[in-house]
């Protein structure tokens, strides 16, 4: 099973980045499988560690997608990386092996450390609908437009019915960007 998180991720240099992922997580285990390139890939091996954040909103990953990383964040307790102060938890990873890939390496990351922040208050078919908008978004490149614009009608839907004001506003974002994008 995929697992829709923010990653952030720290280079040697000391800057931190942000980025939405969907993991596999197996029992002590997560796999990170990030693209060639990516500034993802670049700081995992640069540095060998992550912080895996659990949020349900879905904002973070509309703003990660439109390039507006700069979130509030928490010093992490057993790595030299962050965490969203504002994530319902978050993991510590370690890279523990990397199998090569030319398109999508897997790293095999070990959780060293977990913590709970905030109760998880429920889903909203609305911020499933703009996490799928953003993986709409960051394959404008790959996939047909006709494809992109079908789907990005049908989860419209859920949006006009079930979200509130700042869901609205990150769809009606969202919208444009991939819009802007498919023309």
């Amino acid at each position: 099973m995929i697992i829709e998180t923010i990653i952030c991720t720290k280079n040697s240099q000391g800057i931190v980045n942000f980025a939405p992922f969907g993991i596999k997580k197996n029992k002590n285990y997560i796999l990170i499988s990030p693209y060639i390139p990516s500034t993802t890939l670049n700081n995992l091996k640069e540095t060998g560690n992550a912080s895996i954040n659990y949020t349900d909103d879905a904002t973070f990953f509309v703003n990660c997608i439109l390039g507006k990383k700069n979130f509030e964040k928490i010093k992490c307790s057993k790595i030299n990386s962050y965490f969203l102060k504002d994530a319902l938890a978050h993991d510590e990873v370690v890279v523990e092996s990397i199998e090569e890939n030319k398109v999508r390496p897997n790293f095999k990351c070990k959780i060293i450390y977990k913590e709970e922040h905030k109760r998880f208050e429920g889903y909203n078919r609305a911020r499933n609908s703009l996490i799928e908008a953003c993986i709409l978004a960051s394959r404008v490149k790959i996939l047909k437009k006709k494809q992109i614009l079908k789907e990005l009608e049908g989860l419209k839907n859920s949006v006009e019915k079930t979200a509130g004001i700042k869901e609205r506003k990150s769809w009606n974002l969202i919208s444009k960007f991939i819009l802007n994008e498919t023309r």
